[in-house]
């Protein structure tokens, strides 16, 4: 019943890209009912170790559009056990089952310094922090957490027959503001995504859509970060 479950949601994404693109092409949302539709949204997945030592176990599902205030994200999680005790923003949501996303606004050429991270738990727990990182690696970081209620995010996840589901709208202005409000003509958004899962009797994975061959893992790489094209 599990495989077959994975098997369906599978079949009902509409667009998939096997491996990391930059300048992955990302369309304006749908509407149904007055509510998010997915149906036009660009959707990853094969989420690598770290280590870019091969997939994921649990995969990552992540689609993405956008519309004139938002990105939005809704990540589906494959997940066979469940873990995450937390409940309350800006707690270490790191520490358990999570997906991530890092978004800068930043220079095309340049690799970015500050930039925005966004965790989201099983259980509809969120953590908001703007980075600063100068040296391309986990040394030397500073961030400044961002409370939740504040951050402008409208977001919710929960556990479904496969594992878990999430979804995340974050302004736009957001991303800009944790990104030092850069007005240069030659700007773009970039970003990657992350998942902590620990499978069922297996070891805590740390997978990424695109990896950025640390060992042990770092996600605080932003010369990894891949553009985003908004059609």
């Amino acid at each position: 019943m599990k495989l077959l479950s994975i098997l369906l949601l599978v079949l009902a994404i509409k667009t998939i890209s096997s491996q990391f693109v930059d300048n992955l092409k990302i369309y304006k949302c749908s509407e149904s009912g007055g509510s998010v539709s997915w149906s036009n949204a660009t959707t990853v997945t094969d989420f690598e170790v770290t280590s870019n030592m091969g997939l994921a176990i649990q995969q990552t599902f992540a689609s993405i559009c956008y519309d004139d205030e938002y990105l939005r994200i809704k990540a589906n999680c494959i997940d066979n056990n469940i873990i995450s005790p937390y409940n309350q923003c800006n707690q270490d949501l790191f520490d358990a089952d999570v997906f991530e996303i890092f978004l800068a606004y930043t220079d095309a050429n340049s690799v970015a310094v500050n930039y925005l991270e966004v965790e989201l738990s099983p259980y509809g727990v969120l953590f908001v922090s703007s980075v600063y990182n100068p040296n391309d690696a986990c040394v030397g970081i500073q961030d400044n957490l961002v409370d939740c209620d504040q951050s402008g995010i409208i977001y919710e996840a929960g556990p479904v027959t496969s594992g878990w589901s999430g979804e995340l709208s974050i302004p736009f202005s957001l991303i800009q503001k944790a990104s030092g409000n850069p007005s240069g003509s030659n700007n773009v958004y970039k970003l990657n995504m992350f998942r902590i899962d620990v499978p069922q009797y297996g070891y805590k994975e740390y997978s990424c859509y695109h990896a950025d061959n640390t060992n042990p893992p770092c996600f605080h790489v932003p010369s990894y970060f891949g553009a985003l094209s908004l059609n």
